[in-house]
């Protein structure tokens, strides 16, 4: 018999725990049940929401989940994980500009959004702030900050129009409710997304400055260089308020000063309460009160933590205010700053009443309530007590007082910036096609009708694919001679671009992916070409697994003549998605250009091919895509990549300059590497091409070339020497001894 008493939150518990049971079992339909009737029961039951929304994510039923997320953020509006996976659904099934218009941002500046890899990204949100803006920007791009994400939640005092004088800030104004998007985490997921992919983010207030050890001297570039040589992504900070000794009222601030000239003073005990393993993920220590509980009382409870710098990727999940993180405890720094807390301005008179009404902050206002409280009870509250305050002399200090930590450990030499060059996104349009097929040609021109042959055979309309041919700066003469093939075999189809100068790969492919205009984009040599099926193929792939970031198939390695070689790896005996990808393309490239292409966005987010990768920037570009997405094998043999004995690359075989270059990019690749498996990539890359420069060896010395041998040997020592090197070393020199 049922027990009629049984607390309904238990029974709710059971319900869940067996639902888990029928998940893990595999019997999906009995699991969705089970946790539709928990939410049935009860909507705002948070772990059910993410297990049914995420279930039916996982198996592409995008509607339902959209749904799921939907009512849940009714209940829930500030559960940072909602807003997430809602987001995650809704770009899935409408893409990224349906979800702009579900958090109604709108772009307000019309600059060019020139954001390069290596820049250091600040997203802020704010309303009426045009007192505080000059200095927080000046005081900002002083400490290396390079761009500024914006969100102006509906600004009436001059702040936007001040914003769209700047020439680093890019502006987009929203009147959807602060509270709804989760306190401006939710705006910042989207702008992210879309340009903060890879980059270091600050996300902090127009009241806040961020201080940190050392800050006197050490910019916040220097900062997140540290913390890229020490794997760490996410750096955590105290909230720290600062005031002046005079009342609330009396504390007038004037726009562009330091804000430390007017309010230098903090308390010395920064916090009353303090939990260790706290936050949602439990991997923090979190602290609570501070000066506003000292003054206003427990009854706010003030939360002092904040995590407002971290390096951004898809698995970033963003929280309302920047409390906390997701990320793992090994990924945040032992190192921890400070954001000094400008609130206390006498125009914080008004604005604390202002906002009190307005109740879009947490929990309907409640901190704004016990502020406009107390001021009304007293219009000469004064923060500043002796017993309590300490003027701010230097980082130093707030270090001795706990308040900042240091973490001296540093083992890892600086290394040369990488950059990544940004590749801008085009306007979406219903007018884009989905190919952008992009062939270079330089002065060779012997192969090249076979290449665009290759694609015009199987190329749908100019509304489906764009076909452009760039020239990397030829003499006029061959220009005159390409353009007339492209005259003879395609007519009008394809465009022909003369770039003025020769630049050479990569920066010549970067040239082709901003001036691609479709949505998936295919790079082809003059002297490479593709087996008919070849687009029909992949795009059959691509449609199937949305989610993928690029797709590719077996091809044939080719002589001058055309006649096969050898054919690439067989990653899958059928098409689909790839298993353990980066496990494979991490330590051995394995494929060649032709035989891939890549979603646009997926360059928009990653950057362009990497010019300090030299000759293996291919290899470098295809790492870094299996980092960040999934790719797609069709195990068909449909493009053909040409060998020349005399090309540049068997040129770079003879120097060994081609394990020069494969070195450099297996440091390169340090920099966004998961951090559990990147020393084991990276070792097991190096011993594959120091024993592939050995194999190398070998064959220059069968045929006397001892100057190319003693080449490729130096530099594959210098990539490894584990016992499988030098026993192979030993083996060459033995042969190489008795002539065979």
């Amino acid at each position: 018999m049922a027990n009629k008493n049984l607390n309904p939150n238990h029974a709710l518990d059971i319900q869940y725990r067996l639902a888990s049971v029928w998940q893990a079992k595999g019997n999906l339909e009995h699991a969705i049940e089970g946790y539709r009737k928990i939410l049935y029961a009860q909507p705002d039951h948070v772990p059910a929401t993410l297990k049914l929304g995420n279930l039916m994510q996982e198996h592409g039923r995008l509607s339902e989940a959209l749904t799921i997320f939907r009512q849940a953020l009714e209940h829930n509006p500030n559960e940072s994980r909602f807003h997430k996976y809602f987001v995650n659904a809704l770009v899935g099934q409408a893409g990224s500009s349906e979800a702009f218009k579900y958090y109604q941002l709108v772009r307000y500046d019309t600059r060019s959004i020139d954001i390069y890899p290596h820049n250091i990204l600040c997203c802020v949100v704010i309303r009426n702030e045009i007192l505080r803006l000059p200095y927080f920007l000046t005081y900002y791009r002083q400490k290396g900050i390079d761009k500024f994400l914006v969100v102006d939640n509906h600004s009436t005092d001059g702040s936007l129009e001040y914003l769209l004088e700047q020439p680093d800030v890019f502006v987009w104004q929203s009147d959807y409710s602060f509270n709804k998007a989760n306190f401006g985490a939710g705006w910042f997921e989207l702008l992210l997304r879309r340009y903060g992919i890879g980059h270091w983010v600050l996300i902090v207030d127009a009241d806040e400055l961020l201080y940190y050890p050392d800050c006197e001297t050490k910019s916040i570039t220097d900062l997140c260089r540290q913390l890229d040589r020490k794997n760490k992504r996410a750096f955590n900070a105290i909230l720290l308020d600062m005031y002046s000794d005079k009342s609330i009222q009396a504390t007038h601030y004037g726009s562009g000063q330091n804000f430390l000239e007017v309010c230098p003073y903090f308390d010395r005990q920064f916090y009353h309460t303090k939990y260790e393993q706290g936050g949602p993920f439990g991997n923090q220590t979190v602290y609570f009160g501070g000066a506003r509980e000292r003054v206003f009382g427990k009854a706010g409870e003030y939360y002092l933590s904040k995590v407002p710098l971290l390096k951004y990727y898809s698995d970033c999940i963003l929280a309302g205010g920047q409390h906390w993180t997701n990320l793992p405890e090994a990924d945040i720094a032992a190192e921890r700053g400070a954001l000094l807390h400008f609130k206390y301005f006498s125009s914080f008179v008004d604005y604390a009443r202002q906002e009190s009404n307005r109740k879009e902050h947490y929990g309907g206002a409640m901190q704004y309530q016990e502020y406009a409280q107390g001021l009304a009870q007293d219009e000469a509250l004064n923060l500043f007590d002796p017993d309590h305050s300490v003027k701010l002399e230097n980082s130093e200090q707030l270090v001795q007082l706990g308040i900042l930590h240091t973490d001296n450990e540093d083992p890892v030499p600086q290394a040369t910036a990488v950059d990544f060059p940004c590749i801008e996104p085009v306007a979406e349009t219903p007018e884009r096609p989905f190919w952008s097929v992009m062939i270079t040609v330089y002065n060779r021109l012997d192969y090249f009708g076979q290449a665009l042959k290759s694609v015009l055979e199987q190329a749908p309309g100019p509304d489906e694919m764009q076909i452009e041919v760039v020239n990397d700066g030829s003499d006029v003469s061959i220009q005159n001679q390409i353009e007339a093939i492209i005259k003879a075999i395609a007519g009008d189809r394809v465009h022909f671009y003369r770039h003025p100068i020769n630049v050479g790969h990569p920066d010549i492919f970067n040239v082709c992916l901003r001036r691609a205009r479709g949505r998936w984009i295919h790079l082809l040599h003059d002297d490479d070409w593709i087996a008919p099926e070849f687009y029909q193929t992949l795009r059959a792939g691509i449609e199937t697994a949305p989610k993928i970031g690029a797709a590719f198939c077996r091809h044939a390695f080719v002589d001058t003549a055309g006649h096969r070689q050898r054919l690439s790896w067989l990653e899958r005996e059928t098409p689909g998605i790839i298993d353990n990808w980066l496990e494979r393309i991490g330590v051995m490239c394995r494929l060649q250009t032709p035989a891939i292409v890549v979603k646009r966005q997926v360059y928009e987010q990653l950057g362009g091919y990497c010019s300090q990768a030299k000759s293996t920037f291919d290899w470098e570009m295809w790492q870094r895509i299996a980092v960040h997405y999934p790719v797609w094998f069709e195990p068909r043999p449909l493009a053909f990549f040409r060998e020349h004995p005399a090309s540049e690359s068997s040129d770079l075989v003879k120097s060994g300059r081609q394990i020069v270059d494969t070195r450099r990019v297996i440091e390169i690749a340090q920099s966004y590497l998961p951090c559990n498996s990147k020393n084991r990539l990276s070792a097991k890359a190096r011993e594959n091409y120091a024993l592939y420069a050995l194999d190398v060896a070998k064959r220059q010395l069968q045929v006397a070339d001892y100057q190319a041998a003693i080449a490729n040997i130096r530099e594959g020592l210098q990539c490894s020497q584990s016992p499988p090197i030098t026993e192979k070393l030993v083996e060459l020199l033995l042969q190489s001894e008795n002539g065979s």
